[in-house]
């Protein structure tokens, strides 16, 4: 059986689209375990209406918004199936994903994770692949080791929509550090104590859209900075070794210099307890990055340079940055 985790926040309009996608798979061994996180638009309504409907979907309702880790944490807490996948509430999978996955970890006993075809959909209706322009894309691998596989998903370039056994998710839970992002770090946990990881085309669909956690101007973005900081932890507990550390504590700088940058560009957005929040948690962030171990490349890099200890010095040098590509538009127009 394959037990599908669905996290569900005020996402009413994109729910029937995702559940009926899991009422007309292939492969009718499943179920799916929805936990809404105390919305407050429609969409405890819909899906006790899918409930009604279909015994093999269930419904747990929290008392409180938690995030999206917690979410799925309950729901693992009451799966039975042998196989565990994740749907977010506003995307959707093609009708054969089950049926693929399945036959993939029948054919291989050494497999723990299985990757899916990962396709972006815009509201404009264009659709493309992970990395790539075109929808259909050669396989950018067949099968690799837990490590490598999580390695690479560190940087990103292996993603995070998968099916694993479900005792990893029983293993290595959720990471609830932050309301949002932190259930991310999990993947790394799965990639890296897995035996083997393959890929499969088998369709997941990402919808793009303003009110996503990933596209939309909130507060919330800026969990990232900490989850990122449980991660590094995380990496240092597991023993990993410094060279992978040092690989990650870059990346983790690049997304301290996005998120700075995205609080540059929407600023005005955010009420002033809201900006004395992200200023503390941008300069917690930087105190908490090792320069000693970025590239050199990214240390005297113009724009890119953390420039410890001095925080206001590294503030202006962000403004510089920022006023520099706002204006740049108009000097090459």
């Amino acid at each position: 059986m394959i037990t599908v985790l669905i996290a569900v926040y005020n996402r009413a309009t994109f729910l029937p689209r995702c559940l009926d996608s899991i009422l007309s798979q292939t492969w009718s061994d499943w179920e799916a375990i929805c936990v809404d996180d105390c919305s407050t638009d429609n969409s405890l309504a819909v899906l006790n209406d899918y409930a009604r409907r279909d015994e093999r979907i269930k419904v747990i309702r929290l008392e409180k918004n938690q995030g999206q880790a917690v979410a799925r944490n309950k729901a693992v807490e009451q799966s039975r199936g042998n196989l565990t996948a994740f749907l977010d509430s506003d995307d959707w999978i093609e009708n054969d994903v089950f049926e693929k996955v399945e036959k993939v970890f029948q054919q291989h006993d050494q497999t723990d994770c299985v990757l899916l075809n990962v396709l972006y959909d815009y509201p404009d209706g264009h659709i493309h692949s992970f990395r790539s322009p075109a929808i259909d894309t050669q396989p950018p691998f067949t099968v690799m080791t837990g490590y490598d596989a999580f390695v690479k998903s560190l940087t990103w370039d292996v993603h995070g929509w998968y099916v694993a056994r479900s005792e990893l998710y029983r293993r290595f839970p959720f990471d609830t550090t932050c309301h949002s992002y932190s259930d991310d770090n999990t993947t790394m946990a799965h990639y890296l104590h897995s035996r083997e990881v393959r890929w499969c085309d088998a369709r997941y669909h990402f919808v793009q859209h303003d009110d996503s956690c990933t596209h939309g101007i909130s507060i919330r973005r800026f969990d990232w900075l900490r989850a990122n900081e449980s991660l590094h932890r995380q990496l240092k507990a597991w023993n990993i070794p410094s060279d992978i550390i040092n690989l990650y504590e870059a990346q983790r700088y690049y997304n301290l210099l996005d998120c700075h940058r995205l609080y540059l560009r929407h600023k005005k957005q955010f009420t002033p307890d809201e900006q004395s929040f992200i200023e503390r948690e941008l300069h917690h962030a930087w105190q908490g990055i090792d320069t000693g171990s970025l590239p050199f490349r990214v240390k005297y890099k113009p724009a890119y340079m953390p420039l410890h200890p001095f925080w206001r010095l590294f503030c202006l040098q962000q403004q510089a940055y920022h006023l520099f590509r706002s204006i740049k538009p108009l000097t090459s127009s």
